[in-house]
């Protein structure tokens, strides 16, 4: 064998070319074919599959309303304590009405006189012993005095502040003896018997939720998860946030208080549509996405359209059937032609 020092330097130089060129060929033997490539792959199939949303919402009473008075007047005695559970059309607060009765009450004689007259005109009409205008002016008199005492009688009931619906009252804003008016406050009062969960949802999902599908939630600082039901969808999705507002009602809320935040899931119903593979056998492709399809033990890139996607798996609309073959793994190696021994995944 002949040193490399004693060989001249120009076949130092050639030497690793032809070792290049030998290896390219297949080696020193020659003949021999690189081995098929490879490749754990997924039987495609069809299987239902449920998708969960998660979102967050806002609880809210199932019926709340800040009262105000509808007069402007004093506030002569509160009815309701602080907090507490009142029934509907319970008195809750009364204001001064004294100069509305005695208006009352001067309306009422006037009316008794009215209705006296007119007893009287009536009685002589039916003689022929009176004028047409006569009877007409009786009437008018007793119609008009007969709705003033109407209208008082409105206004006196107004003094009376009442609860719309049973509920729990919150803190008072005012104090006997002050004067309110109808922009005054004076106190809240909410349904806390159910709650009502507001959400939104992407535009996309807008078509699959619909009204009595059950979700589920949870608020900071309590651990037990609540279930509730659709019960509206907003008509029209929000134009800022592309979103649709969804409202649920919550039938025992027991510890939720309007106001909280909520984390809310939900199960949209199962997908008849498409086949659903590991999601790490996408690849990018010239025509958007792809698979790499396994056929007579070669690959070829196939271009699909896709739908929803989760952490493992994503939806194949079109371009795939139940039956065939995909790659999970060596997708940087796989080229289309290139032989391929499949291997299918113990955990697709």
């Amino acid at each position: 064998m002949i040193a490399p020092s004693a060989l001249p330097s120009r076949c130092l130089l050639v030497l690793p070319l032809v070792l290049a060129s030998a290896l390219a060929q297949g080696g020193p033997k020659g003949g021999a074919s690189s081995p098929p490539l490879r490749a754990e792959v997924f039987i495609v199939k069809s299987a239902p599959f449920a998708q969960t949303l998660s979102t967050v919402g806002t609880l809210r009473a199932n019926e709340a309303v800040t009262l105000v008075s509808e007069l402007s007047r004093r506030l002569v005695k509160i009815h309701v304590e602080e907090g507490s559970e009142v029934a509907a059309g319970a008195l809750l607060f009364k204001l001064d009405d004294s100069d509305l009765v005695a208006e009352l009450a001067e309306l009422e004689v006037r009316l008794k006189l009215a209705v006296a007259n007119k007893k009287r005109v009536d009685s002589l009409a039916t003689r022929s012993a009176i004028s047409q205008q006569e009877i007409d002016v009786s009437t008018s008199e007793f119609n008009l005095l007969e709705a003033q005492r109407n209208t008082k009688a409105v206004q006196v009931s107004k003094t009376e502040i009442r609860a719309p619906f049973a509920g729990r009252v919150g803190v008072r804003q005012v104090s006997e003896g002050a004067f309110v008016s109808p922009t005054t406050p004076l106190i809240t009062l909410q349904d806390v018997s159910r709650i009502k969960v507001d959400f939104p949802l992407p535009e996309r999902y807008s078509g699959e939720v619909k009204s009595g599908q059950k979700f589920s939630f949870t608020v900071a600082g309590n651990g037990q998860v609540f279930e509730g039901a659709v019960t509206v969808l907003e008509p029209a999705i929000d134009a800022t946030t592309r979103s649709l507002l969804v409202r649920g009602l919550c039938a025992s809320p027991k510890g939720l208080l309007p106001g909280g935040f909520a984390e809310v899931t939900l199960n949209l119903d199962e997908l008849a549509n498409g086949f659903m593979v590991p999601s790490q056998a996408l690849v990018p492709s010239p025509r958007g996405q792809g698979l790499y399809v396994i056929a007579d033990g070669k690959a070829r890139l196939q271009a699909v359209e896709i739908g929803i996607r989760t952490d493992d798996q994503v939806q194949i609309l079109r371009g795939v059937n139940a039956g065939d073959v995909v790659a999970t793994t060596n997708l940087l190696r796989l080229r289309p032609g290139l032989e391929v021994s499949a291997v299918e995944a113990t955990k697709p």
